[in-house]
């Protein structure tokens, strides 16, 4: 008896190693800000080839604001979600090593993210095109059309996979149909600036997964 009791306290008395998940996430929004401000002030362009096709005025997605706000939404949820099983130290296990693989997707999701914000530097909350805006269609571009919101869809499968809870999945879904309705509302007003410069580059460009979807 006294034995078990003694396990049981070293048990609760270890740290909780899903905290490291925090870790991820601030490191994931630190590269995001930090390679904002770096580009801050520069010049805006994407590194593509001057023959790429540029905007000759401003344009705004229909709805920008309300997707935000979905995204919101799906980031509200994922944080809930997360502290509600991590704070009490519950997460559950659903496969072996699912913390790393977690881990895994999350460090691809930041890499990503930091590519096509290196890459693409006139990036903006909103579905915003301005006059002299360039398409990207090179870089990560070359291999997806909106690597930046499949970075935020990275970070919340591999977050979900971390922490396999009911509520950090269906954050996951409301982070796959945010970035999709965001996606979708940007490639209305990239067609109508681009045309067919862009409808040639979606036919072999996929919106999120390379030769999938």
């Amino acid at each position: 008896m006294d034995f078990r009791f003694r396990a049981a306290h070293l048990a609760d008395s270890m740290p909780n190693s899903d905290y490291y998940l925090y870790a991820l996430h601030v490191g994931f929004w630190a590269s995001f800000g930090l390679t904002r401000a770096l580009l801050r002030g520069r010049a805006t362009f994407s590194a593509s080839t001057p023959r790429e096709p540029m905007a000759t005025k401003e344009a705004t997605a229909p709805h920008s604001r309300s997707l935000v706000a979905l995204h919101s939404l799906a980031f509200a949820l994922l944080y809930f979600g997360m502290g509600s099983a991590i704070i009490p130290n519950r997460v559950p296990r659903s496969f072996p090593h699912h913390r790393f693989v977690g881990a895994a997707i999350i460090v691809a999701g930041t890499a990503l993210m930091i590519w096509a914000l290196l890459y693409f530097r006139s990036w903006r909350f909103r579905a915003k095109l301005e006059a002299g805006h360039e398409l990207a269609t090179g870089g990560p571009f070359r291999l997806l059309r909106h690597p930046i919101y499949m970075g935020l869809n990275l970070l919340a499968i591999g977050s979900a996979i971390w922490v396999p809870t009911p509520l950090l999945w269906a954050a996951v879904v409301l982070m796959l149909i945010g970035s999709d309705f965001r996606a979708r509302g940007e490639e209305q007003v990239l067609l109508t600036a681009f045309g067919d410069a862009y409808r040639e580059y979606c036919a072999r460009t996929r919106r999120f997964v390379p030769g999938v979807y």
